[in-house]
């Protein structure tokens, strides 16, 4: 009798170690964030307590805690290899619960205006793309998207448009409610290296594909993400656009910034990962 009760004991404390340890481990896993440049990422860094940097090749990498919630800010550096190579080492080295990759974009969408928010339902690729057969007279908007390639349980998967999280796409959206400095819309990101200031593409990029704005970053670290199997949202304030003639404000990077940190305040509190509050 004693004995089948010490084993009763063990068993249940096994079970108990069994569904807990994940969910510890999960909450103290960070959240990584990543930005391209300093005004994109000093309020970030500037909000960690306990900060470590960290440097890896020429990607920098500073970890601590937000109202104790983990974070790494991530430094990307401009531009789509950058923000592939600074997110598959931000994975291997952190091993982040979720990826946000935030920053400033130049607007395509019309109805959009500096520091309006597009929240990335998907991301596409501008950069990839394949021209109609044109001897003369070549028009740049006489193209088709390719598709990007990622593996999925070692079988090839191809598609043109990269989906969001859903749980970070929620939270994000939640908090939409209480921006001030304009509006949160749910849109597409298109990212590649090129910065287009021609109104006929954008109206073209706009039209045909749905794109919200452009950058040079979120496509690329969506990529990585997906290969990962690591939850991704792509978040970009619109801080320039040639729709309505709005020159670059770098005080949008900081209004990001703001809005980001509390993206991840409700997403901590919908995963519970274990805060101060």
């Amino acid at each position: 009798m004693k004995r089948d009760f010490t084993r009763y004991i063990i068993t249940l404390i096994i079970a108990f170690f069994v569904v807990v340890t994940p969910l510890l481990t999960e909450a103290s896993r960070p959240i990584l964030i990543e930005g391209a440049m300093e005004c994109e990422t000093d309020v970030l860094i500037e909000k960690l307590q306990n900060p470590q940097e960290q440097r890896i090749g020429g990607w920098r990498f500073i970890s601590g805690d937000y109202e104790g919630i983990p974070l790494v800010v991530s430094v990307t550096s401009v531009g789509m290899t950058n923000a592939a190579a600074a997110t598959v080492l931000g994975i291997e080295t952190y091993h982040p619960l979720a990826v946000i990759n935030q920053g400033t974009a130049g607007g395509h969408d019309p109805a959009l205006h500096r520091f309006d928010i597009v929240l990335g339902a998907e991301t596409i690729d501008l950069s990839a793309w394949v021209s109609k057969i044109e001897s003369s007279g070549a028009d740049g908007r006489h193209i088709e998207l390719r598709n990007t390639y990622y593996y999925d349980n070692g079988t090839e998967k191809q598609v043109i448009e990269l989906k969001a999280d859903s749980e970070l796409l929620k939270a994000a959206v939640e908090e939409g409610r209480n921006y001030q400095a304009g509006k949160v819309v749910i849109g597409k990101i298109s990212s590649s290296n090129n910065w287009n200031r021609q109104i006929d593409m954008i109206r073209f990029y706009n039209e045909k594909y749905g794109s919200s704005c452009e950058e040079m970053e979120a496509h690329a670290a969506a990529h990585i993400c997906k290969n990962y199997k690591v939850p991704f949202l792509g978040i970009r304030i619109i801080s320039n656009t040639e729709v309505h003639n709005e020159d670059f404000d770098p005080a949008t990077g900081t209004a990001c910034q703001q809005y980001v940190l509390e993206v991840v305040k409700s997403y901590a509190k919908c995963k519970e990962i274990r805060t101060n509050a």
